[in-house]
């Protein structure tokens, strides 16, 4: 497809690029998005069990153009696992470009009611991970002459929520993290960003079950509906595409409006 002139600075032909989490909603818009824009994607999980969910995504890559992607079932918080994840990129499509982290696994429990192992498991899943994502990212990235980092994330990086104070700290600290990485990294050629999504409207969302909270939050929030997955994929293309070239260490909140609320 040629591109009118206009949007040639959209085009990902010849990019290679890996999401990590393809398993969940915004993964699965996040690596279609990528093919779509003309990419070659590599599709991995977040945890293993995942098989099935990614194979879904891999059809939805195929459909969007690219023949037979190459799927890889890991553990996002294991550094070999990720770094195995890298180097494939490297051998398969001779580079990494784009990186993308849809990583994120939802806790919502009192302070009082939240043990030592919860802490371990949400830090380790929600930041431990991305961590170590950036950095192999990064490894290969600095040995290839750069690229372009996007970690998927939510508005709870910027605001407290009662009952989610372990979460938020660990996308508090995802959000710090890409700050500093983006200084460190602004004169070696890759630049790094976060999308802060609102509440989603996914599988397991707190928002979604009948009752109270759901028909308060609904009632709150700006537009009284919940976030799409697919609404993503605009700000996600920018980010990585050479249009964004000059933007690096940004947040980009894709919430409808919720974080203008005081």
């Amino acid at each position: 497809m040629t591109l009118p002139e206009g949007l040639k600075e959209f085009s990902l032909a010849g990019k290679a690029a890996v999401v990590i989490g393809a398993e969940h909603p915004v993964g699965r818009v996040a690596a279609v998005t990528l093919a779509e824009a003309g990419a070659k994607v590599l599709i991995a999980s977040q945890e293993p069990g995942t098989e099935e969910a990614l194979a879904e995504v891999a059809k939805a890559v195929a459909a969007a153009g690219q023949k037979d992607p190459p799927v890889q079932v890991q553990h996002a918080a294991i550094r070999a696992d990720l770094s195995a994840t890298a180097d494939l990129a490297v051998k398969q499509f001779g580079g990494l470009d784009i990186f993308v982290t849809a990583l994120d696994t939802p806790f919502y429990a009192p302070v009082e009611a939240t043990s030592d192992s919860d802490f371990d498991r949400v830090m380790e899943d929600n930041f431990k991970s991305v961590w170590i994502a950036c950095q192999e990212a990064g490894r290969v990235m600095l040995a290839h002459g750069g690229g372009v980092i996007v970690n998927i994330s939510n508005v709870m990086a910027e605001r407290g929520v009662p009952n989610a104070a372990l979460y938020c700290a660990a996308k508090g600290a995802v959000r710090n993290l890409i700050r500093a990485l983006a200084l460190e990294w602004a004169r070696r050629s890759i630049r790094i960003n976060t999308i802060e999504c609102g509440w989603l409207e996914e599988e397991g969302s707190p928002a979604l079950v009948p009752g109270d909270f759901s028909d308060k939050l609904v009632k709150y929030l700006p537009y009284r509906r919940l976030l799409k997955p697919e609404e993503i994929a605009g700000v996600l293309l920018y980010l990585v595409s050479p249009a964004a070239s000059f933007v690096t260490g940004t947040s980009v909140a894709v919430d409808g409006g919720l974080l203008c609320r005081v």
